[in-house]
């Protein structure tokens, strides 16, 4: 189904036509309190719900648009985000069979080092000065993170606001990511060291946690197919 809201966008399909697009606004006005007119403004492909307020868009030209914090959380990395919008926009052009190949595709780029740092590091806000965060770790009111842990340990006057930006290098035995944190403006193209594993890790993550939908596309396309 497409969305469509009181003065705002409308969604609908490649094949709708004005005269569709009209019924619509009819049947829609029938519905609505007295004086409230309905406009469209646009029209969408394909639309994808993921819950309420969370939804993506596939435009006429083949662009996707996203909404909501859940489809495009600040806490994945961008090589995740990138991964998320081909995703869904494979399950909006009816193509779920092409989503193992697009993980695959992603998962070589990370065990082929050919992934830019820039699509692996993660940019974070400081919220606490230095002191406080030495503070909270000394009380166990908080648990150690990245970001800090390399302000610290550049000696610099890091303040509440500065971002740090980081990635995870690979170490000789397994340690916390914090531990294994380093910024990313360090990283040498010539030397990769990102720890491949940990953002294959991060990927299969991603992918587990939209498993159902997937597989609810992937059935859907096979009994589409079996009509």
């Amino acid at each position: 189904m497409s969305p469509a809201k009181r003065k705002g966008n409308a969604a609908g399909t490649a094949a709708a036509t004005a005269g569709q697009i009209e019924e619509l606004r009819q049947g829609l006005a029938k519905e609505l309190p007295p004086g409230i007119e309905v406009e469209f403004d646009e029209q969408f492909d394909a639309m994808f719900s993921y819950k309420a307020k969370n939804y993506a868009l596939l435009t006429r030209s083949g662009d996707v648009v996203i909404k909501g914090g859940a489809l495009k959380s600040r806490g994945l990395e961008k090589f995740q985000r990138v991964f998320l919008e081909e995703m869904i926009k494979l399950i909006m052009q009816e193509k779920p069979e092409q989503l193992g190949r697009l993980r695959e595709q992603f998962e070589q780029r990370i065990r082929n080092r050919e992934m830019p740092i820039d699509m692996l590091m993660k940019t974070d806000t400081l919220q606490d000065s230095l002191d406080k965060y030495r503070a909270k770790i000394a009380g166990s009111s908080r648990n150690r993170a990245a970001a800090y842990e390399l302000a610290l340990a550049s000696g610099r006057n890091y303040k509440p606001g500065d971002q740090i930006s980081y990635y995870i290098k690979a170490t000789p035995k397994k340690v916390a990511a914090y531990e294994a944190a380093k910024l990313a403006n360090e990283f040498d193209p010539q030397n990769r060291d990102e720890n491949s594993d940990y953002y294959v890790a991060k990927l299969s993550e991603l992918v587990k946690k939209f498993s159902g939908i997937t597989a609810e596309a992937t059935s859907a396309k096979q009994e589409s197919l079996a009509l």
